[in-house]
């Protein structure tokens, strides 16, 4: 409500200005990567800061090329394969691409991928999530319920085994009584 009556006192000039540097900033602020990319020549035309940071490659270096020209993506043909689904279907989603920096450094990331027009001009979005440290929690808790599966497995034998032994020495107990 405040922005609202914030704009109602601004002229569309100024108004055009506070919207544009309201959305400059999350665009820049964003703890994912985002990629601007121009969908007839197919180059990227911006890209904020986080994604800079993860690949390593400044913005002179990528703005320009194609996504799959700058290295950040390993399989340059699964790379194609994915921009070519994006331009048929408009939006592209996948939860385990990996990617690497310029120094090498691998990275698992979700790529969120949407084509829209702005007026009369077509631009692609694409969204890019770390998800290093979450896939790397994910298998530390893989491992730790396999081995507690595993324990569980011992304990149960264990269990099982303790009461035969108790059902043998009862019968032995009462043998050794008989004698007697």
């Amino acid at each position: 409500m405040a922005t609202k009556e914030v704009n109602k006192n601004m002229n569309v000039g100024d108004q055009l200005i506070v919207s544009e540097l309201r959305y400059r900033k999350l665009f820049e602020t964003a703890k994912d990567g985002i990629l601007l990319i121009d969908p007839v020549t197919e180059k990227i035309i911006d890209a904020n800061p986080f994604l800079l940071e993860l690949i390593e490659y400044s913005i002179e270096e990528i703005l320009g090329k194609k996504l799959w020209e700058i290295g950040a993506w390993r399989d340059i043909e699964i790379t194609k394969k994915l921009f070519e689904e994006l331009q048929e279907k408009g939006y592209v989603r996948y939860e385990d691409l990996p990617i690497k920096s310029k120094n090498g450094k691998e990275h698992e990331v979700e790529f969120v991928s949407n084509k829209y027009a702005i007026g009369d001009k077509k631009m692609i979005q694409c969204n890019i999530r770390d998800v290093t440290e979450r896939k790397a929690a994910e298998k530390k808790a893989a491992e730790y319920l396999e081995g507690i599966e595993r324990l569980n497995r011992m304990m149960t034998g264990r269990e099982l085994k303790m009461a035969e032994l108790k059902v043998i020495i009862r019968e032995l107990t009462k043998k050794m009584a008989e004698k007697k």
